[in-house]
């Protein structure tokens, strides 16, 4: 029989105990940062030292501020990624991200389609892996946590499909009754 009953108190998403990313986490996002700025700022004095009309428009003190702007990003990479947490939980996945504009996102296990680990070259050599989830209907991953081991995200995918088999399981045991 169908009931709709209301609720009086609703579970509080505070509650969750978050664990940290891997320790190489910060490593990744670092590298990557690096891996941006530092062809930049090589691109930017080329240019400035073999074209004289550039070398007027960008002075010394411009030159400064873009390795300013690298040591904020790290710095601000440092705690963003120490904010980050994921939580696995009996019937949902949980992770938390953001410094200044926070999100949790909560996907139901039961709602994942299907799941991806990616590992890119720099994830490869410091053993950490990318879980991409799926859900019912969308193109893109609903959840992308990047920062696990390569172990937590194999351990995380048996644990979804795990859950697909045995909510298949549980639906035909109440079929047959």
């Amino acid at each position: 029989m169908f009931s709709n009953q209301q609720i009086e108190t609703l579970p509080k998403h505070q509650t969750i105990q978050f664990q940290p990313l891997a320790d190489n986490a910060i490593w990744h996002v670092q590298l990557n940062w690096l891996l941006f700025y530092v062809p930049l700022m090589a691109v930017i004095i080329a240019v400035r030292h073999f074209n004289p009309a550039i070398s007027e428009a960008i002075t010394t003190p411009w030159l400064l501020v873009l390795p300013l702007l690298v040591i904020l990003s790290m710095v601000f990479n440092l705690y963003s990624v120490r904010a980050k947490g994921v939580a696995v939980r009996e019937h949902d996945i949980a992770f938390k991200r953001g410094l200044i504009w926070q999100q949790i996102t909560l996907l139901p296990i039961s709602r994942v389609q299907h799941t991806e680990i990616h590992r890119g070259p720099i994830e490869r050599k410091l053993g950490l892996a990318t879980l991409r989830l799926y859900s019912a209907g969308g193109m893109s991953a609903d959840l992308h946590i990047s920062g696990l081991t390569d172990e937590q995200c194999n351990d995380v995918r048996q644990f979804v499909q795990s859950y697909g088999d045995n909510a298949a399981t549980q639906e035909n045991e109440l079929a047959d009754e």
